[in-house]
């Protein structure tokens, strides 16, 4: 691994990025400084008005060019200076990669959502995050025990499971249904876990893509105004 002083260059401004509520937020910053022994780069941002969303909670990413990034954890994010530890560089990030903003609703304002299999609706969930092509849910194991055990029969034979149909309904909070069909694309807790979350990719009509494009145009807004104001 070559040092931190010939993979940055001081002076030089970087693209830091990060996520926010599953929102992409990007900030461009000159490099201040480099401590070569704790791994240390600080930054100045002191332009940067969206501070809140670089947290300790979550790693941050430099762009070193369009196929690799430098993975960090965020040291000290107070005053002027944003100090980032270096750990690995890696290639670009998921929540770069997609192709489509992905939001999480405001709490105070949920999205349900219904998914039904075999035109028998399972689960009634909160959606976690949303996005125009998929939408992720947590459920508690204890209390979706037939949708939970129809999971596990599902996933013990990954054939069947990729035939299942998936119907979803999603209510905003406008009022507004916007239906659509999924397949689950991926399931994560499903041991010993209280929480399951699950992943579907989900294709709507027309019509129904306009009314979540709206919601999520909306709330991609509402996340980076709270961000100013704060």
């Amino acid at each position: 691994m070559k040092s931190l002083k010939d993979t940055f260059e001081v002076g030089k401004k970087y693209e830091v990025v990060t996520k926010y509520k599953e929102i992409l937020i990007k900030s461009v910053m000159p490099l201040l400084w480099i401590e070569e022994k704790d791994r240390f780069l600080a930054f100045d941002w002191s332009k940067v008005n969206v501070k809140r969303a670089y947290s300790t909670l979550d790693h941050v990413y430099i762009k070193l060019d369009n196929k690799h990034y430098a993975e960090t954890s965020v040291f000290s994010n107070l005053g002027k200076e944003l100090v980032l530890v270096f750990e690995k560089v890696v290639d670009p990030p998921e929540f770069v990669r997609r192709k489509t903003v992905r939001v999480e609703p405001d709490p105070s304002q949920p999205v349900y959502v219904d998914v039904c299999v075999n035109e028998t609706c399972s689960i009634s969930a909160e959606a976690k995050d949303i996005s125009e092509t998929g939408i992720g849910l947590a459920i508690k194991r204890e209390e979706e025990k037939d949708f939970y055990k129809k999971l596990v029969d599902m996933l013990s034979d990954p054939e069947e499971s990729v035939k299942v149909p998936f119907s979803i309904k999603v209510k905003l909070p406008d009022g507004q249904v916007v239906r659509g069909h999924g397949d689950l694309r991926n399931v994560i807790g499903i041991g010993e876990e209280v929480y399951i979350r699950l992943g579907f990719k989900v294709d709507y009509s027309k019509e129904d893509l306009e009314k979540l494009r709206r919601y999520i145009l909306h709330r991609q807004q509402e996340i980076i105004q709270s961000l100013k104001i704060l």
